[in-house]
């Protein structure tokens, strides 16, 4: 198994106008993330978000970004050496026909994708590393949940192991978050989701979601929580949802056969 180097970036909320939730200006921190990742030296061989990419699910704000994560894996990649690969998942502030259009490239017909309405689960190869990236969103709630469509997607993919593993990828975390009102928006039946992957390949799972980092286990299986780019979720404040200044990133590195080691990589953004 070679290295492997994933860079998350989570919970962008971008707007047309460029202001997202509690004020941040999302677009300028998502830019700010990424000249901090070049100027760290950081050169990923994959690009993962993990949803909540668009505040409100407007067109324009993916069409922006697919932008600008384009500029930034083409600038990634060593001499020498392919372009980083970008992996989109969906989050509860996403719309997801306009994310599969916008972003994938997906008319909504019964292709790979599946239809209009369909959950969009995905799978994307970088050498020999899988990413699963799982739609774990309810259209109109902010909670989240694995049908028993995405589940039977999951295992068929599952069924054959991957060179170098797998990484398991959705937005909502199987993990509770301490601040309650946010615990309560976290993946309904975490059970169904460590059953499926129990005795597999899979080496990690990304998660966003919870706008603070956090670590946990799922049955075997380590689960990462990463930061948000838009701002910060203040977990002092357990019985009530406080958004406070604050944009970091994730550094995912898989060493051969070692287990990952992950990174937080803190952002100064403009005041």
């Amino acid at each position: 198994m070679r290295p492997y180097l994933l860079v998350q970036l989570s919970d962008i909320h971008l707007t047309t106008s460029g202001i997202g939730p509690h004020g941040a200006r999302t677009r300028d921190n998502l830019l700010a993330a990424l000249r901090e990742a070049a100027a760290a030296g950081l050169r990923p061989d994959v690009f993962l978000l993990t949803g909540d990419l668009a505040d409100a699910g407007e067109g324009p704000c993916y069409d922006d970004l697919a932008g600008i994560l384009a500029d930034a894996a083409r600038a990634s990649g060593a001499p020498g050496a392919p372009e980083a690969s970008v992996v989109y998942l969906p989050g509860n502030h996403d719309d997801r026909d306009t994310f599969r259009r916008r972003l994938l490239g997906d008319d909504g017909g019964d292709g790979a994708l599946g239809g209009p309405g369909a959950p969009v689960n995905q799978t994307h190869w970088r050498d020999g590393l899988r990413i699963i990236a799982l739609d774990s969103t309810i259209p109109g709630e902010d909670g989240g949940a694995l049908d028993d469509q995405t589940l039977r997607y999951l295992r068929s993919e599952l069924a054959t192991p991957a060179p170098d593993g797998t990484i398991v990828a959705l937005h909502h975390p199987p993990i509770p978050s301490p601040v309650e009102p946010m615990a309560r928006m976290a993946l309904r039946d975490p059970g169904r989701l460590r059953d499926a992957i129990a005795g597999s390949d899979v080496r990690l799972v990304l998660c966003g979601h919870s706008h603070h980092e956090a670590f946990g286990m799922l049955g075997a299986t380590p689960v990462w929580v990463s930061p948000a780019i838009a701002y910060r979720l203040d977990v002092t404040s357990t019985g009530a949802f406080r958004g406070v200044p604050g944009t970091a990133f994730s550094g995912i590195r898989l060493n051969g056969e070692d287990g990952p080691v992950v990174t937080v990589y803190p952002v100064t953004t403009p005041a």
